[in-house]
């Protein structure tokens, strides 16, 4: 099953979509649309979850895949987006939530501001916000890393050239630079045409991620949540998921040695193992009910 077959719903817009079976969850896309249905990254996780018995509900961020809603480039944006794909499918809260990368920048900010629309959290591969990556050790933005200098020129390049073929020239870098095994990466192709063509809608969202720090509301996630990550991930290091566990009450951390900012396709059993053990746990009891 691919993300592409699913049904997917357009309503103001916004395309919605739902996967499986059973007992929803929200997958929180990428808001920079590098996770959403059809891509490689978000239809592995949504494979897995519909594996554990999940019906699996998400959407394509305003302005990415079949949104044709125009961009705005917030995070109220994509929490408003979360609601409107669970009432498209009459999915109450609380329901489990479930984010990697960005995708779990924006899921934990959710849990933050929507507390009892959020059941279980499952942060994969992410951190509390811009500061949290940007000054991460062994993340691929310090001068320190081996990548630096390459993934510097590229994004200069891109500056001074902003069109599609310096956006996946640069995105397939940081790509491969991030699994563990590089033979597990896949490549972006650039055509001529890339050339001219202009970079695709949401690129900015990298700007406004950088300005965002959610480190001191940490402590206001009430869901249970379990945070995944790759001991070799340069996107978001082990010490931004150490950081999350620490600040994130009733909180647990999973390193996974052999992975870096995908431990779900380089370690895929151990990662929905753990993944399925957290689910498949009683349902929280919140205070009052």
């Amino acid at each position: 099953m691919t993300a592409r077959a699913a049904p997917c719903a357009v309503e103001d817009g916004l395309a919605v979509y739902r996967f499986g079976a059973g007992e929803p969850v929200l997958l929180m896309p990428g808001p920079h649309r590098l996770q959403r249905p059809g891509l490689r990254a978000a239809d592995a996780l949504i494979a897995g979850l519909v594996a554990l018995g999940r019906q699996v509900i998400t959407y394509d961020p305003p302005g990415s895949g079949r949104s044709t809603r125009p961009a705005r480039l917030s995070m109220a944006e994509m929490h408003e987006c979360a609601d409107e794909a669970l009432r498209a499918y009459a999915a109450s809260g609380p329901v489990d939530a479930v984010g990697h990368s960005m995708g779990g920048l924006a899921v934990l900010a959710y849990a933050i501001d929507r507390p009892r629309q959020v059941g279980r959290l499952v942060l994969i591969g992410t951190g509390s916000g811009g500061p949290a990556y940007m000054n991460a050790p062994g993340a691929l933005w310090d001068r320190s890393h081996p990548g630096f200098r390459h993934m510097a020129l590229l994004g200069v390049l891109h500056i001074a050239w902003p069109r599609l073929a310096t956006e996946r020239l640069l995105n397939d870098f940081i790509h491969r630079q991030s699994f563990h095994d590089p033979r597990l990466a896949d490549r972006q192709r650039v055509s001529p045409g890339d050339w001219f063509r202009p970079r695709q809608a949401r690129t900015d969202w990298h700007r406004v991620a950088r300005r965002l720090d959610y480190s001191p509301r940490l402590a206001e996630v009430t869901a249970p949540a379990l945070v995944l990550c790759g001991r070799h991930d340069p996107q978001y290091p082990a010490a931004c998921s150490e950081e999350l566990a620490a600040g994130i009450p009733d909180a647990r951390v999973v390193l996974f040695e052999r992975s870096g900012h995908y431990p779900f396709l380089e370690e895929p059993g151990a990662f929905w193992a753990a993944v399925g053990r957290f689910l498949a746990a009683p349902a929280p009891r919140r205070a009052g009910t």
